[in-house]
């Protein structure tokens, strides 16, 4: 790939202009859109500006101040898969390999050339239906707090009422289609519901030699902040646990570096889980992750602080708090905005106590004295990553589900909208107890390929997209598929909320023009426009 960067004097006319755009908050000022976008993420904008390119009027809401989710929210260095199997508008913006900034001044732009109306700072609170068709969905006012982080409670209930045809949920949660009364799940499935046999419950990842309580030895003093009272589940099982989030931090040792400021209430006592690993002669910098095939592990050491955009790590040591987010895919927004915030802290926290603990060895300590936040990335943030990075929430339940099979190549289904192909890769789901000792919960597959015929490569059906017709004729779910979890730590790559966002755009505009279920557009017409949109539908032979 080849780099293409935007030039200042145009980042800042962009920037300008972005500022200007509306943010229509009364519900006087809402329409009537042929076709209504929830969640202005990268597949958000590929929806919205396929949409209007076909025709149609559109509206697109995001929860935030800013478009394109973690594609500029973060994720600079997106993950491909194989770029072979990336096509349509997605590949010709990609492949530019911009910065996050640069991103989200792309999807800026793609919005004022098409007209759509953007609506910032609003999130969904319900949902009104005309038997299985949604007629329109109510928002509130939410603006997210200085740090990007979203709020617990909106500013204005019952802000707006918006009216559309035909909706599409982009959201990383699927918030619309929960309230839409579209069946969905979370967590692990067990091996036995799809045949998986890497589905449900994992080995732990990693067992530290670290006393888990609070008075060493004494179960009864209660736990170490940060480790989970949970218990393991027999492997293979199911359970409700979400791999580990965390942000994508955008670090600089520049003399001009943003400053990481302490907490204002800072604890030493917090951080005692990670001063007893730091005494324990392995560290909790020991990490490890079975990558591209079945059971070829490396190592894979932690860290806090690092450059580049892989900044996260599959052990102890690690700049989030695995398990945390448990609450968060069915969560409501007020468990969210807590969730959120705290892995802001658990940064900030973690920072400190590495710049000032005695504990801490000279390494860990000075790279923490050396790095702040790069400037220009996350400048409306003061450098702070305006989204967290959600690999998984809610999973839609529809009349296909793609599975392992998918990614092993034993499936061929012939209503294709797009290919995925990135390997198996989860994050361990949770920091608890073993054996009297801290370990982390599963986590182990990355990349991993599970079909050399096709080089992982799958084809994403149609019918992954649109919910049950008894349940909603009139929505698409092109981010929160109907997929089981082994399968949707695939799926879960931009470039593929990408490719499914545009051709949900095909879709939906198809749906209204012919004043059809979404269920009933036919697929022989779809797959002609999604050609000639360059969206690559086969798998290499």
């Amino acid at each position: 790939m080849t780099s293409s960067p935007i030039s200042r004097r145009r980042f800042i006319a962009g920037t300008l202009a972005a500022s200007t755009l509306p943010s229509f908050s009364s519900a006087a000022e809402a329409d009537n859109p042929d076709i209504c976008i929830y969640g202005g993420t990268a597949s958000g904008v590929m929806a919205a500006v396929t949409a209007a390119k076909q025709g149609r009027s559109v509206v697109l809401i995001e929860p935030s101040r800013w478009l394109g989710g973690m594609t500029g929210g973060g994720l600079s260095h997106v993950d491909w898969g194989r770029e072979k199997a990336v096509g349509g508008t997605a590949l010709s913006i990609l492949s530019k390999n911009y910065d996050d900034a640069q991103y989200r001044q792309v999807f800026r732009e793609l919005v004022k050339k098409y007209r759509i109306r953007v609506i910032y700072e609003h999130r969904v609170s319900a949902v009104q239906k005309d038997g299985a068709a949604i007629r329109s969905l109510t928002l509130d006012h939410a603006p997210p707090d200085a740090l990007g982080c979203p709020v617990a409670a909106a500013t204005k209930a019952n802000a707006m009422t918006i009216t559309a045809q035909v909706f599409i949920d982009c959201s990383y949660e699927g918030d619309l289609m929960a309230r839409a009364g579209v069946s969905y799940t979370w967590g692990r499935e067990s091996r036995d519901a799809y045949g998986e046999s890497l589905a449900g419950v994992r080995p732990n990842l990693a067992v530290y030699d670290i006393d888990p309580y609070v008075t060493p030895g004494d179960a009864k003093s209660g736990l170490l902040p940060f480790i989970q009272d949970m218990k393991a589940q027999p492997e293979g099982s199911a359970d409700r646990l979400t791999m580990g989030y965390g942000f994508r931090w955008k670090f600089s040792k520049d003399a001009d570096r943003i400053p990481i400021d302490p907490p204002e209430h800072y604890d030493p006592k917090q951080w005692e889980l990670y001063r007893r690993g730091f005494k324990t002669k392995a560290g909790i910098d020991v990490g490890r992750r079975m990558k591209g095939k079945l059971g070829f592990f490396e190592e894979a050491g932690g860290r806090i602080h690092s450059m580049g955009a892989g900044n996260l790590a599959r052990a102890l040591l690690a700049p989030t708090n695995y398990g945390s987010n448990a609450a968060y895919p069915d969560g409501d927004y007020a468990t969210r905005a807590r969730i959120w915030k705290a892995d802001q802290e658990f940064m900030r926290g973690m920072t400190h106590f590495l710049r000032t603990d005695d504990c801490v060895p000279d390494k860990f300590k000075q790279t923490a004295l050396e790095f702040g936040f790069q400037r220009g990335i996350f400048e409306d943030t003061n450098g702070w990553p305006h989204q967290l990075y959600v690999r998984e929430a809610r999973r839609m339940k529809s009349d296909y589900v793609l599975t392992q099979k998918d990614l092993e190549g034993s499936t061929d289904p012939a209503d294709s909208i797009g290919l995925a192909s990135y390997g198996v890769d989860d994050w361990p789901y949770a920091t608890y107890v073993h054996e009297g000792k801290v370990a982390l919960y599963g986590g182990e597959f990355s990349m991993l390929y599970l079909d050399d015929q096709h080089e992982g490569i799958y084809k994403i059906p149609y019918r992954a997209i649109t919910p049950k017709p008894s349940e909603c004729t009139n929505l698409l779910v092109p981010v929160c598929v109907s997929a089981s979890h082994i399968a949707m730590t695939s799926i879960r790559m931009e470039p593929v909320w990408m490719i499914l966002g545009e051709s949900a755009g095909v879709a939906a505009s198809m749906a209204v023009a012919e004043n059809l279920p979404v269920q009933q557009v036919s697929y022989a017409a779809m797959k002609e426009k999604l050609v000639a949109l360059k969206q690559k539908l086969e798998r290499p032979v």
